[in-house]
């Protein structure tokens, strides 16, 4: 691989090999592109799950759609997210954001730490959703739709939090 150009020592750098490097820029435009799913189908679902609360339980098959499509477009961001973190971790945390802009790598920490948290929870929603008979069920509401929420609160802050050090400095090319 080709080291980044402020990176200190080149030449060492240049002979080392990092898994996916090659593949860190399409699999970063992956990882947006599903995440763009994932937001689209949070918010819809959130949405619906709202009109929950007013007894209005009509949506069902769709917002259930919606919970696989989440559950689903989480796991592939995740996935691709582990997948570029070696060439992240390389080239653009450690030659980048340590050295000057250590804050980043805090932020970049907490947004990865809630993402495993909402990886859990995920699948808690997931599965208390499977099995939820909406209209018959209505105390459960209380554990759903908050969830759901808070769920839709980890994503966005994820987007947001990774939008913003992208354009720190999302590439080392």
């Amino acid at each position: 691989g080709q080291a980044p150009p402020y990176c200190e020592n080149s030449e060492l750098e240049s002979s080392v090999v990092v898994f996916l490097e090659s593949a860190y820029s399409f699999l970063l435009l992956v990882h947006l592109f599903v995440t763009f799913v994932l937001v689209g189908s949070m918010m819809h679902g959130l949405l619906i799950v709202i009109s929950y609360l007013r007894g209005q339980f009509n949506r069902q098959k769709l917002e259930w759609f919606y919970v696989r499509v989440s559950l689903w477009s989480y796991v592939i961001v995740y996935v691709i997210g582990a997948l570029i973190y070696p060439a992240y971790r390389i080239y653009i945390r450690h030659h980048y954001f340590d050295p000057q802009l250590p804050w980043a790598t805090g932020l970049f920490e907490v947004k990865e730490h809630w993402g495993a948290v909402g990886l859990a929870m995920f699948f808690v929603f997931y599965f208390l959703r499977k099995n939820l008979r909406l209209a018959e069920e209505k105390d459960k509401l209380w554990l759903y739709v908050p969830l759901g929420f808070l769920l839709n609160v980890i994503v966005w802050y994820k987007v947001v939090v990774g939008c913003y050090l992208t354009i720190l400095k999302g590439s080392w090319s």
